[in-house]
């Protein structure tokens, strides 16, 4: 999933820590790769499907 989203494993684990979001377009490809929305990722939602 890195990979494919061009993020790194250190992005990753920032992340995971709750002390780093990456950029808008990082997290747009996020979403997309895991077939949800924005909203659901930030957990603005407990409905992946919410704003697609």
């Amino acid at each position: 999933m890195l990979a494919d989203c061009g993020l790194s494993v250190n992005t990753l684990s920032s992340m995971q820590a709750g002390g780093f979001y990456p950029r808008l377009e990082a997290i747009a490809k996020i979403a997309d790769y895991l077939d949800c929305s924005v909203d659901y990722l930030l957990g603005r939602t407990d409905n992946p499907d919410v704003n697609r």
